[in-house]
């Protein structure tokens, strides 16, 4: 994740765009083909100096105008090939677009492996007596296998509100200076259709360069992925106290330690999911509060989201991480287990418990279906 919202990961994905902009204009007839390819050859952000285009990009208010400017002097035959059609905040959009798309990928791939450990523990642990807990305070019997089949089916609601906000979201934006396409005249259908495909995007009805609930949907699905990682994380670290000790996370060299205990074993993947949990919202907020964008191009508003979603995306994937690694490799201590629920009451588990856990694990196998066909 941290790869791909690099600076020079976003340049390029910008310069991607670029390419997809001039294939659609060679396939409509604004460019010739071999300027197309030259532009094509010519877009790698390798070559660019980083600190000079941030400064630049300082002075014009975008990126664009420096990268566009930059591409040019690099297609020595064919400057005036570039760019045509678009926009600054067309490539700016879709260049978070793509980067969106690659990181929600990552961040799926993440939830399954919760999901996968979540169901391993509830198929292997659904008749493991413990004592359930309400207020922080001893309650009724349950079973581990019930708790970890609770956490199971948060994540796989997870999975599907994000497949479905990002397809909802992660669509070609493509408007021209003012959302009209006017410059491309009776050809402006055929040319965002082929724009959309070099892109593997969706081209949908109109353009919706200020129109930013789709993303923000998004956004707020990965929170609440992010939230079910921190409500587990908050659960294994409260059981793992040592007084309780009934899990512990999976050992590894110099996890765990304390700089002046050496006693200790600290929860640090559900710590660090929790963390990602309680920064999430705040980041999502902004994005909800960008929402209100002044006529045909936002100042200021859109230009807020531009930070935004880089921490966004690395928070989300460090917490989502951090919990797939701590339930894939979780230890379980049944004798601990029933120690504490001896302290309590051993009265009988309603058989409905088993019936509960069956169906998760049931829907489980259903989205991991969904999944694979998708």
């Amino acid at each position: 994740m941290r790869g791909g919202f690099a600076p020079r990961a976003t340049v390029q994905a910008m310069l991607l765009v670029e390419v997809a902009l001039a294939e659609a204009g060679a396939g409509t007839g604004f460019l010739s083909d071999e300027a197309a390819a030259a532009i094509g050859r010519a877009a790698r952000a390798e070559g660019i100096d980083l600190d000079r285009l941030a400064e630049d990009a300082a002075l014009a208010g975008t990126p664009v105008i420096p990268l566009v400017a930059w591409l040019r002097a690099a297609v020595p035959g064919h400057e005036t090939s570039v760019h045509i059609g678009g926009t600054s905040q067309d490539i700016i959009d879709n260049g978070l677009v793509v980067q969106l798309n690659a990181g929600v990928k990552l961040l799926q791939a993440d939830l399954a492996r919760m999901a996968n450990g979540a169901a391993a523990l509830a198929r292997a642990h659904g008749a493991t007596k413990m004592v359930g807990r309400t207020l922080l305070q001893a309650a009724m019997p349950t079973t581990f296998g019930l708790k970890a089949a609770g956490w199971l089916s948060a994540i796989d609601d997870s999975r599907g509100a994000i497949r479905h906000a990002a397809a909802e979201a992660l669509r070609l934006q493509f408007g021209g200076a003012a959302g009209t396409l006017d410059v491309l005249g009776p050809h402006a259908v055929r040319f965002v259709e082929k724009f959309g495909f070099g892109l593997s995007l969706p081209v949908p009805a109109i353009p919706w360069h200020t129109s930013r609930a789709p993303l923000c949907r998004l956004a707020a699905a990965m929170a609440g992925a992010v939230g079910v990682a921190g409500k587990i994380g908050t659960d294994i670290a409260l059981m793992m106290q040592s007084e309780i000790a009934e899990v512990a996370e999976p050992a590894a060299p110099g996890r765990g330690g304390s700089s002046t205990m050496a006693h200790k074993r600290n929860p640090t993947l559900s710590i660090a999911a929790r963390a990602a949990a309680l920064r999430v919202p705040g980041l999502v907020a902004s994005l909800l509060a960008a929402q209100d964008q002044e006529l045909e191009r936002a100042a200021g508003a859109w230009q807020a989201e531009a930070a935004v979603w880089p921490a966004l995306m690395l928070c989300a994937s460090g917490g989502l991480a951090a919990m797939a690694e701590a339930l894939t490799g979780l230890e379980v201590f049944p004798a601990a287990m029933a120690r504490n629920l001896g302290l309590v009451s051993d009265s009988a588990i309603p058989a409905a418990v088993a019936g509960m856990i069956e169906r998760s694990l049931e829907d489980h196998e259903r989205m991991k279906v969904g999944s694979d066909n998708k």
